[in-house]
C-alpha cells in the first residue's frame, strides 16, 4: 500500500516509529483514505527531526520565515509528498496539492521576539548539523 510508504518516509523525517498515526477514514466521495499524522512533543526528538530537513531547507524556511509564522507562534511547512516517499526532501510551494503539512512550534517568552526566536531554533539546527558532519 501506498500509505505504508509514506508512514515509513514519515517516521524516517521524524526518526520514530511509535510517533507516526495512521487513521484509515472514507473520504466525501466514499473512496478510502488513509491519514498520516505525526506529532513529536518530545523536545530532543522535534529537534533531531529539524536538523534533519537539512541545511538548504532549513536556509530556504529562513529566507521566507515572514511567510510562515502564524500568530500562535508556529512555523509552518509544507513538504512534497511524492519526494519524500523517494527519500528526497523539497519545500513545496502554496497550493501544490500533495504536500505533507508541518508545523513547528516555537516556545515564546515574555520579552522574545517571534522570528529571533525561529532564527535561533533554525540556525541552532543548522550549527547541529554541520557538527555532525563533522565527525
Amino acid at each position: 500500500d501506498d500509505h505504508e510508504l509514506f508512514c515509513e518516509a514519515m517516521a524516517w523525517l521524524c526518526g520514530d516509529h511509535e510517533s507516526v498515526d495512521v487513521e484509515k477514514t472514507s473520504s466525501y466521495h466514499g473512496s478510502d483514505i488513509h491519514i498520516i499524522s505525526v506529532d513529536i512533543t518530545r523536545k530532543g526528538l522535534a529537534r533531531k527531526a529539524l536538523v534533519r530537513l537539512g541545511e538548504e531547507i532549513l536556509l530556504q524556511i529562513m529566507d521566507d520565515l515572514n511567510g510562515r509564522i502564524d500568530e500562535e507562534n508556529c512555523v509552518h511547512i509544507r513538504i512534497h509528498m511524492d519526494e519524500l516517499a523517494c527519500g528526497r526532501i523539497v519545500l513545496a510551494p502554496p497550493g501544490e496539492k500533495r504536500t505533507i503539512k508541518g508545523k513547528i512550534k516555537l516556545q515564546i517568552y515574555p520579552g522574545d521576539v517571534q522570528k529571533e526566536v525561529a532564527l535561533r531554533l533554525l540556525n541552532d539546527a543548522i550549527a547541529k548539523l554541520k557538527r555532525s558532519a563533522g565527525n
